[in-house]
């Protein structure tokens, strides 16, 4: 036995069979020919190899081959002699070895067998778990797919064989993921991204990749003739959870048509691009890279780097819209609006806003601004000047603070402003969980003595629903009502005036933004709306023009004729 496990062809054997990187389709290769050099010695006939092995993240179709490693051309006998195995995921590995023809393996004999069996299993072992080690480094462990470094290594494939561009790339998000987590909980959800893994994966071929990026982030490359495919594909995607039956996902994609020469980094750059157009479009869950907006996400990102430098050298200023009585046509109030003046320039509001209530610094901003209202009406008092009730907007994104209200008071405390001179405006919510904590947000408001109200009113979550159980101080009509009085059939102004009247009936005031004509004004005089602003009576005023309309005059009547 001795003499068998020292030979020179079991040297060879395991020199065979040892070298760095061999993969399991090479071994399928090689291991004939290394038991070829040993079969003499062993008397080996014929070698069968019975392999199952359950699915796994980085085998998702399993393990299940039968195969001949090897087989003598003289023949061998029937009489096998088999070796066990239990693979660590509890699969199984059954070596089977027949003698050469005519031979009868001694118990010795036998003994370099089983050697040889278990020698064979833990090679293959081993280079099967090199392998699962490489695919972890690629694949992300819970769904599956490919992680960013398998992504990136799969793109640089298709780039050095010179096909990258037969391919589109989509940047993908499932829609509203947050709320499908926190309905069914983490262990669902989690099964939903699996779920949704899978049926991706089924559609694509073995030159496609689908790469998780994190959360509910996705990437696909897909060859633009499979597009249309693709994109019905995802078009009508349903996950079946057994206690909650058949939920629709939705998904946002960003795509970009790969061009030649681009690199992963222009491919991810492109579509990423791509998507964070998507979230923000009302009209389509898709968006098409085009190079406009990657310009855009250049001055997007310029303006949130240019933000914190701005606060500290209090470029941020508050103008003030009065606000009109349209019973005396007088000054009742006002509406603090935010303007940045940068190099003695002003820089238009929606060239900001939107990017500051994407990253989050909008709630910043909101209180900087509320302290500069309430600093503002602290020293118009000092000076005798009577203010009048300033209202101050604030991003819906605040209800979910618990401190909001705190912050509010501490703020109004420092300045010694009494809650008469505030009201805080916010927007309609635009969904069911916005609503119960605007709910809570209001009434504590109320509770306060500090009015509340509503802006943008018909443009959002159930404006009936907010009428019958928000109990607000003042409904803003959102300007797209006001802009078709006098245009049309005369539909807008019978909705306007039932609005009106229950707002009402509710001991609600109506106020109307976007007042432009003597006409617009008079319809909504006689429709009783208590309140309205815009043009017509004066733009957004800096503060010390606002400071002469608190001081030399507070009628409008001129303007009216």
């Amino acid at each position: 036995m001795e003499t068998f496990f020292c030979s020179k062809g079991f040297e060879q054997f395991f020199d065979i069979l040892q070298e760095e990187n061999i993969t399991l389709q090479e071994l399928d290769i090689r291991l004939p020919k290394a038991i070829a050099l040993i079969a003499d010695e062993g008397y080996l006939g014929k070698i069968d190899v019975h392999m199952k092995a359950p699915a796994t993240v980085y085998d998702p179709e399993g393990v299940s081959f039968d195969a001949c490693m090897y087989c003598d051309e003289d023949g061998y006998d029937n009489e096998p002699y088999e070796e066990h195995f239990v693979t660590g995921e509890q699969g199984i590995a059954d070596l089977v070895f027949y003698p050469k023809k005519g031979h009868v393996w001694t118990e010795e004999e036998l003994g370099k067998i089983r050697f040889l069996a278990q020698n064979i299993y833990v090679i293959s072992g081993r280079i099967r778990l090199m392998g699962l080690v490489k695919k972890a480094n690629m694949i992300e462990n819970m769904t599956g797919a490919a992680n960013l470094n398998g992504l990136m290594r799969f793109g640089g494939t298709l780039q050095a064989k010179g096909v990258i561009a037969d391919y589109i790339a989509a940047f993908m998000n499932i829609k509203n993921f947050k709320f499908i987590n926190q309905r069914l909980g983490n262990r669902l959800g989690d099964y939903v991204l699996k779920e949704y893994c899978f049926k991706l994966r089924r559609v694509l071929d073995e030159d496609e990749i689908l790469a998780r990026l994190g959360g509910d982030n996705f990437m696909v490359l897909v060859k633009k003739s499979k597009e249309k495919e693709f994109l019905d594909f995802m078009s009508n995607m349903n996950i079946h959870i057994e206690s909650e039956g058949d939920i629709e996902i939705e998904t946002r994609m960003g795509i970009y048509a790969v061009q030649s020469g681009d690199t992963m980094n222009d491919i991810m750059n492109a579509s990423t691009t791509a998507l964070n157009v998507a979230k923000k479009n009302i009209n389509s869950d898709r968006v098409w890279f085009e190079a406009y907006m990657m310009e855009q996400e250049v001055r997007d990102k310029t303006i949130a780097g240019l933000f914190a430098q701005a606060i500290k050298n209090n470029e941020f200023l508050a103008y003030y819209q009065p606000k009109v009585s349209l019973a005396n046509n007088r000054l009742c109030g006002c509406e603090a609006l935010v303007r940045w003046k940068r190099d003695g320039k002003l820089v238009p509001p929606m060239e900001f806003i939107p990017v500051l209530e994407r990253n989050g610094d909008i709630c910043e901003l909101d209180f900087y601004v509320f302290e500069t209202v309430c600093k503002d009406i602290s020293r118009w008092r000092s000076q005798g000047i009577e203010p009048v009730k300033v209202s101050v907007n604030f991003s819906k994104v605040h209800i979910f603070d618990w401190l909001f209200t705190k912050r509010i008071l501490s703020i109004m405390q420092k300045y010694g402003v009494d809650s008469k001179y505030i009201e805080i405006e916010l927007t309609e919510s635009s969904s069911q969980a916005d609503y119960r904590d605007l709910m809570e947000f209001i009434t504590s408001m109320r509770d306060c003595g500090i009015n509340v109200s509503i802006d943008d009113f018909g443009t959002g979550y159930s404006s009936l629903s907010l009428l019958k159980e928000l109990k607000v101080d003042i409904i803003k009509l959102d300007k797209s009502f006001i802009d078709d009085i006098e245009k049309r059939d005369g539909i807008d102004e019978i909705v306007i005036k039932n609005i009106i009247n229950m707002v009402n009936e509710l001991d609600m005031q109506v106020i109307a933004e976007g007042v432009e004509t003597s006409g617009q004004a008079e319809f909504l005089r006689n429709a009783k709306c208590a309140m309205a602003q815009g043009y017509l009576f004066d733009r957004p005023l800096p503060c010390e023009e606002f400071e002469q309309r608190l001081t030399v005059g507070r009628e409008y009547i001129s303007r009216l004729k």
